[in-house]
């Protein structure tokens, strides 16, 4: 039966033997009926017994690709045909939108274990659904995957594991329908209970014993951090905690003890957290290299390879996982290369600590390089190569943490020269130490203050941010108490921000708040008067000293200069207006900000209820009204 069958697979592929493929299909028919329990003899069956523990079984499964995913059990079962005999050990088809099927027959014709578990040993997959068939009766349907709650697995455990009765003498189908969102690879082996619990309790030495390395090296290094302070420390623990977590999430481990009724997180944590140790892993780089002075533009790109990794890991808690995690892969390959080229660099240069450094980074290449050989059966499969990848990335937090202790005994021992030196030089040579020493102090506190104003500026509009704003107005609301001054505030929001965004596009709506903040900023005279960026498309300027009237007519200016703003975009002509909410008070010393801001705020939301693009004032409740506050309130809006 099986030459048959593999006859009528030859066929199929030589377009000329279609009419003798026919012929064979019915005589086939003919001889078996059209029942589709005949399928189950396609395939050569699996004989259970010692031999086959913990084999692969990709090999003796067909395949059967369903790119609708409407395929159902009934439907597979009575086409057996469109099945494809797999050539690999672990099936591999990358990622794709179809759902496949897997066929494959057990049969138990001298053994007498008669329960056996398949395990599917690759955690990623979104969903499994499998179906025992026996002479073409459904005997029992199973669902497992990551999509689905911890705790509805048969079997509890962070891989997903089918039991299956199969009785001596009996021969039964498997069908085992896979969607995921990740890599498709079902790497299927077969076990008895007691052979898979004495794997599984090997397996999780090994992993007890990788991840005590990992968290010994985060908790000793924790300590150190804790007594010097030393950013590189900080940023090996970031590393280190989340690769961690990486790998537990990649394993399973993570799906079983930290998140099992999460399944949605589940999928988002693993681009997210390759982004989070690679962060780490690449500031880590960038501060114990010290490419500021070593490569300095090197050291730019890094810190814009952190930003690019931060926006991806954003990303996926709102994007398709599929283009996430590409997104998230490409990512750790230039990193891995880019860092490797920089430490070469570094090494070539004659950097002390780039010696260690390359060591460690290598050991952990050595070990992926190990593990994809491996998986390709390039080199033999052995203790050596299965656990390649976790050897190599513990022997790289070793050899990190080892990098750190020999870079601070460098930086003493640097110390120690200097001192020396500096005790046996003239004082001339002190006095010159000197002064460069107050230059680079110097030097480090103009960046300090350049950093200081680059963390208060908002980087779209080039006006000050949020954080700033906040400090601004708490300074203000002190000093008018102080001296019993009116203190104004305006709330600016851009009218049909978000059709501009649709209608335009979003480089369109970046361009349109840089034109609106550089027109607010152009009506404010005093320099006292600042203009910040509150959020999205709102604006909010404080203005120190100013009564209702004053507050009400620089509101009206802000308006009349936005909507007399000629506002193009790529030739396009494209229409502008805000609306302003603005108060005006005497604050007290026990008035807090959020007093003044809920004002202005209910202003700019009647403003905008009473149809937009004008300018809608608000009385204070708590504070003493500053002086026309009456006359405001009484006013419409204009």
């Amino acid at each position: 039966m099986d030459h048959l069958f593999a006859l009528m697979r030859w066929m199929a592929r030589r377009p000329g033997c279609r009419w003798a493929r026919a012929v064979l299909v019915c005589s086939l028919l003919g001889l078996f009926g059209a029942s589709p329990a005949w399928a189950s003899d396609a395939a050569p069956a699996v004989e259970l017994g010692p031999a086959s523990l913990g084999r692969l079984l990709g090999r003796q499964m067909q395949v059967l690709e369903d790119p609708t995913g409407q395929l159902t059990l009934q439907q597979v079962l009575a086409r057996p045909e469109r099945f494809e005999p797999s050539t690999r050990e672990v099936p591999n088809f990358g990622f794709t939108h179809s759902v496949y099927w897997f066929h494959l027959r057990l049969a138990n014709r001298a053994s007498g274990e008669d329960n056996w578990l398949l395990e599917a040993q690759y955690p990623m997959i979104d969903r499994f659904t499998f179906h025992t068939v026996l002479d073409g009766r459904v005997l029992g349907s199973t669902e497992g995957g990551r999509a689905l709650p911890f705790n509805q697995r048969a079997i509890k455990h962070r891989n997903v594991v089918y039991p299956i009765d199969v009785a001596k003498g009996q021969a039964v189908d498997v069908y085992i329908r896979v969607q995921t969102r990740s890599s498709l690879q079902l790497p299927l082996a077969l076990w008895t209970p007691h052979a898979f619990m004495a794997r599984d309790h090997e397996e999780q030495l090994a992993f007890g014993l990788y991840y005590g390395v990992l968290a010994a090296m985060l908790l000793y290094n924790l300590m150190i951090y804790l007594s010097i302070r030393e950013t590189s420390y900080f940023y090996y623990l970031h590393y280190i905690a989340g690769y961690i977590a990486f790998q537990m999430s990649l394993n399973g481990l993570a799906y079983e003890y930290l998140w099992p009724d999460s399944p949605r997180w589940g999928a988002a944590a693993v681009p997210i957290l390759i982004c989070v140790a690679l962060i780490g892993m690449v500031n880590f780089s960038r501060t114990f290299l010290n490419l500021p002075q070593h490569l300095p533009r090197v050291a730019v790109g890094m810190r814009g390879a952190v930003y690019g990794l931060g926006a991806i890991a954003a990303l996926a808690l709102v994007a398709p996982y599929g283009l996430v995690i590409k997104l998230a892969v490409i990512g750790a390959l230039l990193s891995a290369v880019a860092i490797f080229a920089v430490g070469t660099v570094c090494l070539a240069r004659g950097v002390k600590q780039a010696r260690y450094f390359m060591l460690a980074w290598t050991v952990l290449l050595a070990g992926i390089a190990l593990y994809v050989l491996k998986t390709v059966n390039l080199v033999p499969s052995m203790m050596l190569t299965e656990y390649a990848l976790q050897i190599g990335s513990a022997l790289e937090a070793v050899l990190l943490s080892f990098a750190l202790a020999q870079r601070m005994t460098i930086l003493k021992e640097e110390n120690a020269r200097i001192q020396a030196e500096a005790t046996h030089k003239l004082e001339q040579r002190v006095r010159q130490r000197t002064r460069q020493l107050d230059e680079a102090l110097k030097n480090l506190s103009t960046a300090n203050t350049a950093l200081q104003a680059m963390n208060l500026m908002d980087g779209l509009t080039g006006i000050k941010n949020r954080k700033h704003f906040d400090n601004q107005l708490s300074s203000e609301i002190k000093r008018s108490s102080r001296g019993e001054l009116s203190l104004s505030l305006l709330l600016i929001d851009i009218d049909h921000f978000k059709h501009v965004n649709d209608e335009h596009g979003h480089l369109a709506g970046d361009a349109c708040l840089r034109a609106v903040a550089g027109a607010i900023r152009a009506c404010l005279n005093r320099p006292s008067d600042e203009v910040a960026r509150y959020g999205g498309e709102e604006f909010a300027v404080v203005l120190p000293h100013t009564d209702a009237n004053g507050v009400t007519v620089l509101a009206e200016r802000i308006r009349g200069a936005v909507e007399a703003m000629r506002f193009e975009f790529e030739g396009r002509h494209i229409p502008l207006t805000v609306s302003v909410g603005c108060c005006s008070a005497v604050p007290t010393r026990s008035c807090p900000s959020e007093t003044l801001i809920a004002a202005a705020d209910a202003a700019l939301y009647r403003a905008k209820h009473e149809g937009r693009n004008r300018v809608c004032a608000a009385p204070l409740g708590g504070p003493r009204p500053a002086a026309g506050a009456d006359a405001v309130e009484a006013a419409p809006c204009a």
